[in-house]
């Protein structure tokens, strides 16, 4: 399992009202864009400028060793490490804002 994957920051839309999810792996990307010379300044511009000041980049790479060093431990020892309560992730799903647990205003549909 990439824990990149698994884990992300929950943020309020104060203009739609519902929450939207940030995983990780979103932040990381977002690091490494702007390292290699991603040229927005302002949050407004590009979601990178934003997402990347959710947590630092030494932090989500620490992260991501520490859990590869424990599930390599757990497969060496037969087993296999695991998020308790978490949904199976063995399947990852796309890198996108998601408003889970939220209900849409407009009933589900989507306006063209």
């Amino acid at each position: 399992m990439n824990i990149l994957d698994a884990v992300a920051i929950s943020l309020p839309c104060h203009s739609y009202g519902g929450n939207y999810q940030v995983p990780l792996r979103d932040v990381l990307l977002s690091h490494t864009m702007l390292h290699e010379g991603c040229p927005a300044s302002q949050e407004t511009e590009c979601p990178p400028v934003f997402q990347s000041r959710l947590f630092e980049r030494g932090e989500v790479e620490e992260l991501q060793r520490v859990w590869n060093r424990l599930e390599n431990r757990a497969r060496s020892d037969g087993g296999e490490l695991l998020l308790l309560g978490a949904p199976d992730l063995s399947e990852t799903e796309p890198a996108v804002p998601t408003q889970k647990g939220t209900k849409r205003r407009d009933g589900g549909r989507r306006r063209s």
